[in-house]
């Protein structure tokens, strides 16, 4: 028995080929479980008999919990370890996947949907600790494919649970079986997981104010998010628009940038190879600017949808990037690091869509959707000033 222990022991710390394939799936159920929960939320408003104005307010405890975690997220990390809280971060929100169909009152619903925010920005910290950790083990560059693998869970996601719906099939039946097979591949993976390693050094701390690179990449990660949540909320309306058909409800716009978002990610890292992050992060930016400019200036259903599709590239490897170069801080633990400048990110991507709500009822969308093109061109100037460390 005692030589089982220490058998198993060696195996999990030894530097297992498989470590990026692990990572990976676990990117890729992370997407694939919260794409799973979005696609039944018509679902669980008609289970409840919710309006709009209740079921907004218990949506609202998702991103409250995502937000409770954040200053605790890269201590529990730093503490604990990344392999540790990535293997019970993803196994605590498949258990959270199931109890959220299981839910009978308002309050139950409230409370584990609190609690899938928590744990989903703590997966989110540790597994991009751990993808960091790999990377360095590899000496390559996978964490905007990582980001790509969430994105690709997220489509494989909406196209199972648009067949379990057609087939019949129960939230709760559905929530079990992806639960159960998200589980069994996550036991599996934890045994390639690693030791955090080689990050930061001796005198890298948990709790100090960030340095001026931070403040620089969390405002660029703020930018980001903020363009990515007013695309994802008011892109299809704007499209509709454009097209003008205000009876019609289109995603084509929408699907273009989510499409090149994720095909982004994946050459992301090939891109940081060649032309190293500084560089990229730059030509994000003008893109953004770019796509941005041509589906606001030119009213031509193509010419939005292109420029939607510069911008889901724009936006594709921004946050892989930012996280890649907050890992390399001198004076705060990766995990530390990563959760601050997490924290100002997802800041934009809350306040983002409803700022472009309240200027839209004012001077209308396409005015609005201006900032998003000023976005692009705050990341383009903040990028030419940080010091990336190629």
């Amino acid at each position: 028995m005692v030589f089982f222990r220490e058998s198993l022991f060696l195996f999990v710390q030894k530097k297992s080929p498989y470590s990026r394939i692990a990572i990976s799936s676990y990117f890729y159920f992370l997407g694939f479980i919260f794409s799973s929960w979005a696609s039944r939320i018509p679902q669980v408003k008609d289970k409840f008999q919710l309006n709009e104005a209740e079921l907004g307010a218990v949506l609202f405890m998702l991103p409250l919990g995502a937000l409770a975690a954040l200053p605790f997220s890269g201590w529990l990390v730093h503490k604990l370890s990344s392999r540790l809280m990535s293997i019970v971060s993803a196994l605590v929100y498949t258990v959270l996947l199931y109890l959220i169909a299981s839910a009978t009152t308002i309050l139950s619903l409230s409370i584990v949907l609190f609690g899938f925010g928590l744990i989903g920005n703590f997966g989110n910290i540790s597994m991009n600790t751990q993808g960091i950790s790999i990377q360095h083990q590899i000496n390559k560059p996978i964490l905007s494919s990582l980001h790509a693998m969430w994105s690709i869970g997220a489509f494989s996601a909406a196209a199972v649970s648009g067949w379990t719906m057609r087939m019949g099939y129960s939230t709760s039946l559905h929530f079990l079986i992806v639960s159960l097979i998200a589980a069994l591949i996550i036991i599996v993976g934890s045994f390639h997981l690693i030791p955090d390693e080689g990050l930061g050094d001796e005198t890298s701390k948990v709790f100090v104010l960030p340095n001026r690179k931070l403040v620089l990449l969390g405002i660029i990660c703020f930018c980001v998010a903020m363009s990515e949540g007013a695309m994802a909320d008011w892109s299809s309306l704007y499209y509709r628009q454009i097209m003008h058909q205000l009876n019609t409800i289109s995603t084509t716009g929408y699907t273009a940038f989510a499409m090149c978002m994720a095909a982004g990610r994946l050459a992301g890292d090939r891109l940081v190879q060649s032309f190293k992050h500084g560089a990229v992060l730059i030509a994000n930016g003008i893109l953004i600017l770019a796509g941005m400019t041509l589906s606001l200036s030119l009213e031509h259903p193509i010419s939005v949808m292109i420029g939607f599709a510069l911008v889901g590239f724009g936006v594709s490897s921004v946050i892989p990037i930012v996280y890649m170069l907050a890992a390399k801080s001198k004076d705060m633990a990766p995990s530390a690091a990563l959760s601050a400048v997490s924290s100002v990110g997802f800041t934009g991507f809350l306040i983002g869509p409803p700022l472009i709500g309240f200027i839209a009822h004012e001077v209308g969308l396409r005015m609005a959707l201006i900032i998003v093109a000023m976005l692009g061109a705050m990341i383009f100037l903040l990028s030419k000033k940080v010091r990336t460390g190629d």
